[in-house]
């Protein structure tokens, strides 16, 4: 530590001592300074000595801002690339499917009514309702009532499943949130499997054929192709098979989505789920390998995902443009 300022400007070098009220300090010619408490003033040999700065030792400034920026680009910038990187596919995934779900039911609406949901309905709410029962039953809830197509206009529903669970059970308070996105898994599983049931070829080729030498983003766009090419062959379009395949995808993707009152239910278990995410990324991040070795690690897992994420947002949208083109074709019979 360094010494104080005294008037004029001339500086005293030397070590400061605290002793209780006491400060003591020598400069280089040996006079002595001393002051009994901090409210009185300085002496030299008993004479009154006036200090125009402050008695601040000169102590080594901690480097904060360095150990920040370390901390930030060796721990919580690869944790936050890792969270997003899990996290990003799957909310792209649910706002997708809900805003071609909403674009296929406003439009049916709009042409038949309430009637329309007859349509759709009888197939996508069991499947919606269905895939909440069966994560009630993994995360062991108990369900009180359930009815897998009940249509009531007035409600504005057409099932449900009410159940209950224990607070404080940590299992199944993050249960709620696999609860709530359920329709969106369980309408993956149906579509894919339709897919595999109609046309096992382009299914084939679009989901399981890896290309591990391709970066995640060029094999996700051939198996788009895969998928358009099978599915849009000019001798499928004059085939019942290819047409009774877009009916049933738009009854499934007409009623995949969660509801709001799922949003509801799932957002305290989406908070554990998130609070666990992040401690996990940080754990990675700080003493695991880097961001880009765990990504690539986690690759071959993360291709079949999302390409089966956008397989199915495809086979969505395709439906939601089929659902257009018919009801055209029906206000242009309706105008003659």
């Amino acid at each position: 530590m360094s010494g104080i300022y005294l008037g004029g400007g001339s500086d005293i070098s030397a070590n400061i001592q605290q002793a209780g009220k006491i400060f003591v300090s020598r400069d280089p010619g040996n006079h002595e300074l001393k002051s009994l408490s901090p409210g009185r003033p300085f002496t030299n040999r008993g004479r009154p000595v006036r200090l125009t700065g402050l008695l601040f030792p000169r102590l080594p400034m901690p480097t904060t801002m360095p150990i920040f920026a370390n901390i930030f680009t060796d721990s919580v910038w690869p944790a936050l690339l890792l969270l997003i990187g899990g996290i990003a596919p799957l909310v792209f995934f649910t706002w997708v499917i809900h805003f071609l779900e909403w674009l296929m039911q406003q439009r049916l609406a709009r042409r038949f009514g309430w009637n329309s949901v007859m349509l759709t309905g009888w197939l996508g709410t069991p499947i919606h309702e269905l895939s909440h029962a069966l994560m009630c039953a993994i995360f062991q809830h108990k369900i009180i009532d359930m009815a897998l197509f009940k249509p009531d206009k007035k409600a504005g529903r057409l099932g449900y499943v009410t159940h209950t669970y224990t607070r404080g059970n940590l299992y199944q308070e993050i249960g709620t949130f696999f609860i709530g996105i359920a329709p969106l898994l369980g309408g993956t599983a149906i579509l894919l499997l339709l897919l595999m049931i109609f046309f096992p070829e382009t299914g084939r080729a679009a989901l399981f054929s890896p290309l591990p030498d391709l970066p995640l983003w060029e094999q996700v766009g051939a198996a788009l192709k895969s998928l358009f090419s099978g599915l849009f062959r000019p001798e499928h379009l004059a085939t019942f098979r290819l047409w009774l395949f877009l009916y049933l995808v738009i009854c499934v993707g007409s009623h995949m989505a969660p509801s709001m009152s799922d949003y509801e239910g799932a957002k305290k278990g989406g908070i554990l789920v998130l609070l666990g995410l992040t401690v996990a990324s940080l754990l990675l991040a700080m003493f695991g390998p880097s961001a880009a070795s765990t990504l690539s690690f986690l690759k071959p897992a993360l291709v079949p995902i999302i390409t089966a994420m956008i397989a199915v947002i495809t086979l969505v949208g395709i439906a939601t443009l089929f659902v257009f083109l018919l009801t055209e074709i029906y206000d242009l019979i309706r105008r003659r």
